[in-house]
């Protein structure tokens, strides 16, 4: 792999790694703010440009929405209106596991290690 394609792929895993990392810190009760998605897809970006396809492990735009925002107590007689956050979030849990997803996948490409994948049945 040549010298700028070597850093650009340092680069998108140390991203992605970082955000794995600080899932806990950015993710609120809303979920993951729009802007840590486009983050996400800033570090798949710099992997497609050095020719790896990475279509899989991108977040679709039908997930990132407006959530509903937690209102005060509504009484039957009286249910409080419906409203939305003025960002769009992505759930934690699909992000997350997208992160787990590419990293394993740089994990099994890239380590350098041989590793086996399967598994074996009990008794062979």
């Amino acid at each position: 792999m040549q010298e700028k394609n070597q850093d650009s792929l340092k680069r998108a895993y140390a991203t992605l790694q970082a955000m794995q990392s600080n899932i806990n810190d950015i993710a609120t009760v809303y979920g993951v703010e729009e802007k840590y998605v486009s983050q996400y897809h800033a570090a798949l970006d710099m992997l497609e440009g050095i020719g790896i396809n990475v279509e899989q492990f991108r977040i679709p735009p039908s997930e990132v929405q407006h959530r509903e925002t937690i209102s005060p107590v509504s009484y039957p007689e009286q249910p409080a209106p419906e409203e939305y956050t003025k960002e769009k979030y992505v759930t934690k849990g699909l992000l997350l596991t997208k992160l787990d997803t590419i990293l394993m996948y740089f994990d099994l490409t890239y380590s350098g290690e041989s590793r086996r994948i399967g598994f074996t049945l009990p008794g062979k």
